[in-house]
């Protein structure tokens, strides 16, 4: 029981000290590689492999955030506030 606790232990600082680069850098292999498969073969399970790089490229952005508390890059920021719920500091205002 205790080895699984430090295998989680490990496994959470990892990802929180390197997911965000990791994440970043997957999505963005992901994003290449999906572009170079649906150019090549015209069809369209490039798609999927493109839309997963830009999920992944924009998680990688948001731990980034939530380690340094500013967004890596303003299309990332700018993404983020168009696609997810705002919350306001104002606990009165709606």
């Amino acid at each position: 029981m205790i080895s699984e606790i430090g295998v989680a232990i490990l496994a959470v600082a990892g990802i929180w000290l390197f997911g965000g680069l990791l994440a970043r850098w997957a999505g963005v292999l992901l994003v290449a590689a999906g572009s170079v498969g649906l150019a090549g073969t015209g069809n369209a399970n490039g798609l999927f492999l493109v839309a997963l790089g830009i999920a992944l490229w924009l998680v990688g952005h948001l731990l980034y955030r939530m380690r340094r508390g500013a967004w890596k890059s303003a299309l990332a920021e700018r993404l983020c506030l168009a696609l997810l719920p705002q919350h306001s500091e104002d606990p009165w205002r709606s």
